[in-house]
């Protein structure tokens, strides 16, 4: 290992700080030194402007920048770093003027969530699925709450209504897929926890439609779920089939009620690979 110099601590500066070789020759000291260890440390015998790796090997500005930059890419342990446009935060070579941008996939891959609790950014109440027509039996009182459940706070929306015969509704969401967006994990890809006032499709439920962006049939129609207890409805990566990072999926949650009973959403979430 290379050896510090003995006094390696420069004293701090101010506006009236002298600029001399003293201090000057100190930094380079020091930068060659970690540069020098941290090269020792790796072995790896690469190149870059200058000679071979050594600590006396930054003579300048465009030296020292360029070792910074060997040191972050001998971390990261890659090839081609700054290689445009494809490049790798944990990739590198050593030529100069070397940018790109820098993809997502140099993060690295595993499964990534998204979760909304009401009230959801961008939900719109809707008697329309879709674009089609309303069924005309839309009489509902709509609203927001909060229920503590085994002190488990589910924010909720919800709708009840006074009329006998079932009146319904629908919650309109939409989500543009991340970037970093591989694939539908293969289980709970979308999970969304509901209740209702009974166990009974014929007094109360609640379902989900799931679109493309662009297409006018439902991909997943799922409907009449009724749990007086907070449950889930789960969709899985063989319900969703095949979707890319920048589709925009189109959620309507149906809420349907009748006679003093109610339909409440809680959060949902969205399970992805990366």
């Amino acid at each position: 290992m290379s050896l510090y110099p003995e006094s390696p601590n420069l004293p701090q500066g101010t506006n009236s700080t002298e600029v001399n070789t003293t201090n000057w020759n100190k930094l380079i000291d020091n930068i060659n030194a970690i540069g020098s260890d941290l090269v020792n440390a790796r072995g790896d015998g690469q190149e870059f402007p200058g000679i071979d790796h050594s600590s006396g090997q930054c003579g300048n500005i465009d030296d020292i920048l360029q070792g910074i930059k060997h040191m972050i890419s001998d971390i990261s342990g890659e090839d081609k770093w700054y290689d445009s446009p494809i490049a790798s935060l944990r990739s590198h070579d050593h030529s100069h003027d070397k940018g790109g941008n820098i993809p997502w996939s140099s993060i690295g891959s595993g499964n990534r969530r998204i979760v909304y609790h009401p009230e959801y950014p961008g939900a719109l109440w809707t008697a329309s699925l879709h674009g089609d027509p309303a069924s005309g039996n839309n009489t509902l009182i709509r609203s927001c709450g909060q229920e503590v459940e085994l002190n488990v706070a589910h924010n909720y929306y919800g709708v009840t209504t006074s009329e006998d015969m079932l009146q319904e509704y629908y919650l309109s969401l939409c989500l543009t897929l991340p970037e970093d967006f591989s694939n539908w994990s293969e289980s709970d890809s979308i999970k969304m926890e509901y209740k209702t006032y009974s166990d009974s499709i014929s007094d109360n439920g609640v379902g989900v439609y799931v679109y493309k962006s662009g297409t006018a049939e439902s991909i997943v129609t799922k409907e009449f779920y009724a749990s007086n207890i907070w449950s889930n409805i789960s969709l899985d990566r063989t319900n969703l089939g095949s979707w890319s990072s920048g589709d925009t999926v189109e959620i309507y949650v149906w809420f349907t009620v009748r006679d003093g009973h109610f339909a409440r959403l809680g959060k949902i979430e969205f399970n992805y690979e990366s």
